[in-house]
């Protein structure tokens, strides 16, 4: 079995679920590093409507909280989860008409 690099590892994974895990994971580190502050990514209708803060829209699906057990947690279930999904476009197509 051949030694494969991180980057090579990364970049197997499927590219919806590595752009949302690595997008989940830049997000907390960004708060983490206080870069940015968790009001700054929360759903509030007022702001996006008001002040067209559209970003509001995704980045509260990005946030899972300060880098600890509940983040190593919903990032350990995140992934198969999203692979799962990803691997099989059936899937991927009920999930979203279901939601």
């Amino acid at each position: 079995m051949a030694y494969q690099t991180i980057q090579q590892e990364y970049l197997q994974i499927p590219v919806v679920t590595r752009a949302y895990t690595t997008a989940c994971v830049l997000t907390t580190a960004a708060v983490q590093l206080e870069l940015i502050t968790p009001f700054q990514l929360y759903f509030n209708p007022d702001l996006i409507l008001r002040n067209y803060q559209v970003w509001r829209l995704i980045t509260n699906f990005l946030f899972f909280g300060p880098v600890g057990f509940n983040f190593l947690f919903n990032m350990i279930f995140l992934y198969p989860l999203l692979y799962h999904i990803h691997s099989e476009p059936l899937n991927c197509i009920c999930m979203c008409v279901c939601l």
